[in-house]
């Protein structure tokens, strides 16, 4: 993105000189980018059935909440509210902790869009973007985290649906946030104190599900999946699902918002769409029963497509002509196979070279992106779709970006936070697939947009008048002669 494209840049920002252990990943690079599925899990924390034990209890005496009139009648409208958070950095470099503020503005956003509703039964099920192991010891559920959802905003938020009856309240998490980050950073205790159950629908193996915590979900005209499944209770009929994205970029979709976040109601296993082309097949085998046969032929013409198209940063770094250098699909398969038949150290030797040659960053964007989009056209929407901005997420560590983006489109709603997160969403890849694929509007010239406080909505006329943070990506590492690449 060109310098001059920024409206109010980066001088009224502040960065955060620590970078989480995340961002650092991001850096990085090893062969297998996978989660690897066969981690121990010590403890679990709250099962997905003692979530819904404690959920049926509490449906009597619920009321469910209703948005305020100005986002039903406005469904492809993106509303902004302004934070008004005040730190500053320490003496590491390091924005001060302010938990009491986040708080606040969480039962401020939640008395901002909810009204008192008149249905009475079922739950609401936040699911909280809680990336990696960002919570821990070190980095306690107080801090300016620019890797999730502040907990002190979601527990603010819950406190002020409670005010005006709804109750019967869990919010989920599953991804690579371990039960032992959840104790030792302070969120089990803070999140119990508003009495808000965190169900982590963690288990060893996806065989160890029970059958009766999955819903599954079928797409048969899916590009590469045709089926897959989401944990109970994000998708229950009586569910007002509010689906809390957090604004950071990251390497496989640029910006990860509302629609990535929807990976975290899917089980281990399924929910692993950031798994890469060429060892999808080796972590995943049991899931390819619900893929079509051709699929890896279908995302290499889909992405050879879109690179006829000009989408940007499509092949940075050269992993598709060193691919076909390589010999393409044909000789992939050919070491695909060796794989599959060696064993032991033969095994691991054929492993390292699929990979070389099919490198794990080879078609990862648009892989990600059709199943992505495989998986939202057979999903109900949720109720909600919201990103916490106010401490974004960028190749230069965590900034005071001071902005929340609520909408009931989560493509409109990232469209617009991805502007404001500094790159243009109608050359965002995941974002141009969803409208191809007619999921949403990316073009942020034909998105309403409002600004929303205690005196209502106030609609912007130019989106070019809008306050917007420089949050570059550290996208792909070196590997063999491909050099390392940030987008700016």
């Amino acid at each position: 993105m060109k310098r001059r494209e920024f409206v109010r840049a980066a001088s009224t920002v502040m960065f955060s000189a620590a970078v989480s252990g995340d961002s650092f990943a991001q850096l990085a690079h090893e062969k297998d980018v996978t989660y690897e599925p066969n981690r121990p899990l010590e403890s679990t924390g709250l099962s997905i059935e003692d979530g819904l034990k404690i959920l049926k209890k509490g449906r009597k005496n619920n009321i469910a909440p209703k948005l305020r009139e100005e986002i039903l009648d406005h469904p492809e409208a993106v509303f902004i509210i302004k934070g008004g958070i005040k730190t500053t950095p320490d003496e590491n470099g390091m924005l001060k902790p302010v938990p009491d503020q986040m708080e606040r503005l969480g039962l401020r956003v939640s008395n901002l869009l909810f009204r008192k509703g008149t249905e009475k039964g079922g739950q609401t099920f936040f699911k909280p973007n809680m990336v990696g192991s960002g919570l821990t010891g070190n980095n306690t559920v107080g801090n300016c985290h620019g890797g999730a959802v502040h907990p002190y905003f979601t527990a603010g938020f819950s406190d002020g649906l409670r005010d005006i009856g709804n109750s019967n309240i869990a919010a989920g998490i599953r991804g690579a946030l371990r039960h032992d980050h959840v104790v030792d950073s302070g969120l089990k205790d803070l999140f119990d104190a508003h009495n808000l159950p965190l169900i982590e629908a963690h288990v060893q193996y996806f065989k160890d599900y029970k059958r009766s915590s999955l819903i599954w979900h079928k797409n048969p005209d899916g590009m590469v999946q045709r089926q897959f499944c989401t944990y109970k209770p994000a998708c229950l009929k009586d569910t007002t699902f509010i689906n809390m994205a957090h604004a950071h970029t990251h390497k496989v979709g640029h910006t990860t918002l509302t629609l990535k976040n929807i990976q975290g109601i899917m089980p281990r296993g399924y929910g692993h769409i950031c798994d890469a082309w060429s060892t999808l097949h080796v972590w995943r085998a049991s899931l390819l029963k619900h893929f079509n046969k051709d699929f890896q032929q279908a995302i290499e013409r889909s992405y050879v497509k879109h690179a006829n198209m000009g989408f940007k940063y499509w092949d940075e770094g050269g992993f598709y002509k060193t691919y076909k250098a390589d010999g393409g699909y044909k000789v992939y398969m050919e070491k695909r196979k060796k794989h599959d038949d060696a064993e032991g150290e033969a095994r691991k030797a054929a492993f390292d070279e699929l990979v070389d040659m099919a490198d794990t960053r080879l078609f990862w964007a648009e892989i990600w992106a059709q199943r992505m989009m495989d998986i939202i056209e057979a999903l109900p929407s949720p109720y909600l779709n919201m990103v916490d901005g106010i401490f974004a997420r960028g190749a230069q560590g965590t900034v005071l970006s001071d902005f929340i983006t609520v909408g009931r489109s989560s493509v409109a709603v990232d469209a617009i936070t991805t502007w404001l997160m500094g790159h243009d969403p109608r050359e965002v890849p995941y974002l141009r697939i969803a409208k191809e694929r007619g999921l949403g509007e990316n073009d942020i010239g034909k998105i309403p947009v409002f600004m929303l406080d205690e005196k209502g909505p106030v609609r912007i006329r130019d989106y070019r008048t809008l306050e917007r943070v420089s949050l570059g990506i550290h996208n792909f590492g070196g590997i063999r002669d491909h050099k390392p690449v940030i987008f700016s």
